[in-house]
């Protein structure tokens, strides 16, 4: 009896150790139990141990029950182990299931993971989210002076006023030096980012309205050392960098390289990012949270204009120097700086939400992207200076209805006169948006992705002749499957949102994927096209091989109601190759009662092996084995593709 006593007590003792460990990390909670637990996984991506390091936790509807927190977030909570995490919310909307919300992670190893806990579901909860305790400085303007955080200046009547959470920077007069700034008190080092949610509006008789200035600035003399955004005209479409490092005596004014592009009136939250990579400064520019690679600029040691010393952070509206009505302000809603990387961290979800009831998700409204024909009959196309009128018609003629076409954004301009000539026969044009082809093989590319992808929006808004559709592929997902394959699906919803109803998204599905995953990848595209088997793996050259290979995957395709291409490579001498037809006629005939068959696209061999740049002796040992007429080509990138036609003239 004693016995039992003794163990019956150790139990309780155990139970109640395990709920005050539990408990312990969700302290000043107003009372109340969280309902739902959720784990997340912070990925370091730029080879460096963070500490300390604000990382932004992106809620929606796929990753949160808007339904069971609070109405205003107050019940979330984040821990780490037995230690309460500090978080702010930046954005919160429940109607339409959006949130942002930063967290405070105390360390994250080079190239390693942390894992935290996301807590929410008590209505006692109160809220305890705290800017100052998050960011490395933080501002909501809540009192009514600057004095606390910042030093101010004003010269020819510009005036500063502080009221109901907004700091207005004001610019009245008529005068040609009509200045209105502020300096914080504090200074931080390289690898800082300031972001601040602001405004413009215009009170003169010139549209252009008065100039906003941010950045960094020297402590002692805000001209000796400068990392500094200015932003001119109606709309603020005209930004330029104010770069001067006192130490280099280097000094860069690059004028008119993007546009905020938001309307007079309207918020939107502007960061810039300074930090140094091997051993030079670098600087980088964000609207709204997303980064604008045309802003990235990189010191060198012969144009080392980017100082690495610490300063202060910096705001300033101002009159032009013309003696034009541009008179108003600039106003703020709140400031902070942060730590910054280039290669952020990523945060992937790593286990469903817990919900005592099943949720039926809406799927996103697909695309129709059926041509006039029925199917698809695509190419993909590397390099566009082979390719003149009469080969477009060719490839018309041929059956290709669909051209695939690689841009990597900075050259997208240069392909809007083949782009028109392939619609003007009636043919669809797709963006083909790789990995970089600079970094690492194992290198998250999102980043990459999604700047290309925001060029061929920017292109679609003013081109003559817009793409359908973009084709985005995926990380094969072969040295972290699951990590690689979760951040597929993280970039996957970033490209869905960013291309909307506008624009198709065609997604390479690489070989490496299982079955399986096909189906949460297909909730966000239009169109999948497949692969079976890796470069060095020996190829299916007959109908009956290829599909097989690809069997299990048509059924996940058929299942989640989505379409899919099939696809071989060929040499340049394909066109002649009965083989070929043959096999293309065989494939339709198959699929022909499949609604999910698409069609087939191609890819030239020789095309994609100069573009994917194999090392010689990879390329040496797939020569030995002999190129036939076709052949299933997989590659790290994600390419399958399946061929009617090859262009009349020869490679250059």
């Amino acid at each position: 009896m004693l016995l039992k006593r003794i163990i019956y007590v150790i139990l309780l003792l155990l139970t109640c150790i395990a709920l005050v460990q539990t408990c312990a990390a969700l302290t000043y909670s107003g009372g109340g139990e969280w309902n739902i637990s959720e784990e997340i996984t912070i990925k370091e991506n730029s080879g460096n141990k963070l500490a300390n390091y604000q990382i932004p936790i992106v809620l929606n509807s796929s990753n949160f029950d808007f339904s069971v927190a609070r109405l205003e977030g107050e019940d979330l909570r984040f821990s780490a182990g037995d230690k309460q995490l500090k978080h702010w919310i930046e954005e919160w909307d429940t109607s339409m299931e959006e949130a942002l919300v930063w967290v405070k992670v105390p360390s994250i190893a080079a190239n390693g993971s942390a894992k935290i806990t996301m807590h929410y579901g008590n209505p006692d909860a109160s809220d305890v989210g705290s800017g100052p305790a998050t960011f490395e400085f933080y501002d909501d303007f809540s009192g009514s002076s600057l004095f606390r955080n910042w030093d101010s200046y004003t010269t020819g009547g510009g005036e500063l006023k502080v009221s109901n959470g907004v700091a207005n920077l004001i610019v009245p007069k008529f005068h040609p030096e009509d200045v209105a700034s502020i300096k914080s008190k504090e200074k931080f080092p390289i690898n800082s980012m300031f972001v601040v949610k602001r405004k413009k509006a215009t009170t003169g008789t010139d549209s252009r309205g008065p100039v906003i200035t941010q950045g960094f600035v020297d402590p002692q003399r805000e001209t000796r050392n400068q990392v500094l955004t200015s932003t001119e005209h109606e709309n603020e479409t005209k930004v330029t960098w104010i770069l001067e490092n006192y130490k280099s005596d280097a000094r860069y004014f690059p004028r008119d390289l993007t546009s905020v592009n938001v309307v007079e009136g309207d918020w939107c939250t502007v960061g810039v990012a300074w930090y140094v990579e091997d051993k030079f400064g670098k600087i980088a520019w964000f609207k709204d949270g997303i980064r604008d690679s045309r802003m990235d600029l990189a010191a060198t040691e012969e144009n080392n204009y980017i100082p690495l010393v610490d300063m202060k952070v910096y705001l300033l509206a101002r009159t032009y120097s013309d003696v034009s009505d541009n008179t108003g302000y600039a106003s703020f809603d709140y400031a902070y700086v942060r730590n910054f990387v280039s290669q952020e961290p990523s945060v992937i979800f790593t286990s469903n939400i817990a919900q005592e009831e099943a949720v039926t998700e809406l799927e996103p409204a697909r695309i129709n992207i059926t041509p006039a024909s029925g199917l698809m009959s695509a190419i993909r196309i590397f390099d566009t200076e082979d390719y003149d009128d009469a080969t477009i018609v060719d490839l018309k003629d041929s059956g290709i209805n669909t051209v695939m076409l690689l841009t990597d954004g900075d050259d997208i301009w240069s392909l809007e006169r083949f782009v028109k000539k392939a619609r003007d026969k009636d043919m669809q044009v797709y963006a083909m948006i790789f990995n970089d082809p600079k970094s690492d093989s194992d290198e998250d590319n999102s980043m990459y992705v999604k700047n290309v992808l925001e060029k061929v929006i920017d292109y679609n808004s003013k081109s003559l002749s817009a793409f359908d559709g973009v084709d985005i592929a995926l990380d094969p997902c072969s040295n972290d499957p699951e990590l690689a394959c979760s951040l597929n699906l993280l970039l996957l919803d970033d490209v869905r949102e960013m291309a909307g109803d506008k624009l198709a998204v065609a997604i390479d599905i690489p070989a490496s994927y299982a079955p399986a995953d096909i189906s949460e990848v297909s909730a966000n595209a239009d169109l999948i096209i497949l692969q079976t088997y890796s470069l060095d793996a020996n190829y299916p050259q007959s109908k009956d091989a290829i599909i097989d290979s690809i069997a299990p995957k048509m059924g996940e395709i058929r299942i989640s109601e989505s379409k899919a291409l099939v696809g071989i490579a060929v040499n340049e001498e394909f066109i002649t190759d009965n083989e070929v037809q043959s096999l293309l006629e065989d494939l339709q005939d198959y699929y022909s009662n499949d609604t999910a068959f698409m069609g087939t696209s191609i890819v030239v061999y020789e095309d994609y092996e100069e573009y994917s740049m194999i090392p010689e002796t990879e390329a040496k040992e797939t020569e030995s084995k002999g190129i036939p007429g076709f052949t299933v080509l997989f590659a790290a990138a994600g390419l399958l593709a399946v061929s009617y036609r090859q262009r009349s003239q020869k490679r250059k």
